[in-house]
């Protein structure tokens, strides 16, 4: 019976926490925008806000802030006070592997993530090393 209860409640927590439908169709259509564009303009900014909250906001300050570059095929965005490889969507930050992996966060992307993948689908606002 207590196994049961157990298996449960992990069940139902993990349902909470997962990026819920209604995200997953922002982000669908916010990516089409940004594929769409050529720069981040204001309302994309707002747009991504609007979908990532604090890691929006903290993308787009590091884009802005010239932290996201790429070393030959390699993406990087600099932290507050480290470096981070960002592979596709994974990313070697605490957050990531925190937050993230373990479907806390209600979000796909930690916010270096987040800011390579407008980078790259923006095909701009970013260094070259």
């Amino acid at each position: 019976m207590f196994f049961y209860f157990y298996y449960r409640t992990i069940q139902i927590d993990l349902m909470v926490q997962m990026p819920s439908k209604e995200f997953a169709s922002k982000r669908n259509a916010l990516l089409k925008e940004l594929m769409k564009s050529d720069e981040l303009t204001e309302e994309l900014q707002r747009e991504i806000i609007d979908v990532y909250g604090t890691r929006g906001r903290k993308a787009i300050e590091a884009i802005k802030g010239g932290r996201v570059f790429k070393r030959g095929d390699r993406w990087f965005v600099r932290g507050r006070t480290e470096e981070y490889e960002v592979v596709r969507t994974f990313c070697s930050c605490r957050d990531y592997a925190l937050n993230i992996v373990t479907e806390k966060a209600g979000v796909d992307m930690c916010y270096h993530a987040l800011a390579k993948t407008i980078c790259e689908l923006l095909n701009a606002h970013y260094l070259t090393e």
